[in-house]
């Protein structure tokens, strides 16, 4: 049973998901999290302490499935992409509007850039250490493109993320597959 730490920030995660930051707030958590909003208050005390603290929560499970990445031999692009794809989820399946997702971008920005740098640092390192195993290993080359290790890394770990901000309803890991599929064309040691 999960505790009722966990059952607060999964709420709020949802709420925030659901109605944008500007929108949500500790009374919408509470009501559907079936928690007295003192209980949150005690825990959590500003609906920004609140969001800082799903944030995290978001990130130490993704960090999980980074440092499998990074450790990883299997196939660079499949488990890259695949990297990128759950780095993306939340925005890409569980916002339900691009102004939703617009918001909560900026709330993160305005609360949360020293947990965002230091998250997109670690993945752009595990991404430039994967890139730079399979250059060793001859399965990769950057020859063609002109680019380094971590422009490369950068490159993979950014790009994605515009969509997230776009305001186009088309599919959003189509384009992240197609994406991967013209990176690692220009890539190919062949």
């Amino acid at each position: 049973m999960p505790s009722t730490t966990d059952k607060i920030l999964d709420t709020a995660m949802e709420c925030f998901f659901q109605h944008g930051y500007d929108t949500a707030n500790i009374s919408m958590v509470s009501r559907h999290a079936g928690v007295s909003r003192v209980t949150i208050h005690k825990q959590f005390k500003s609906k920004e302490v609140l969001f800082r603290a799903v944030v995290e929560k978001h990130f130490q499970k993704h960090n999980i499935l980074i440092d499998l990445y990074r450790k990883s031999e299997k196939n660079f692009w499949q488990e890259t992409q695949a990297l990128i794809i759950q780095r993306c989820e939340g925005f890409f399946n569980d916002v339900s509007s691009n102004l939703v997702r617009s918001n909560l971008l900026h709330a993160g920005q305005a609360f949360c850039k020293d947990l965002i740098q230091a998250e997109e640092g670690a993945i752009k390192k595990s991404i430039r250490l994967r890139i730079e195993k399979e250059i060793s290993a001859n399965r990769l080359t950057l020859k063609k493109t002109g680019l380094t290790a971590d422009d490369l890394a950068e490159t993979l770990h950014f790009a994605p993320f515009g969509i997230t901000v776009s305001v186009s309803e088309h599919n959003n890991i189509a384009f992240v597959e197609n994406l991967m599929a013209v990176f690692k064309a220009s890539t190919s040691t062949c």
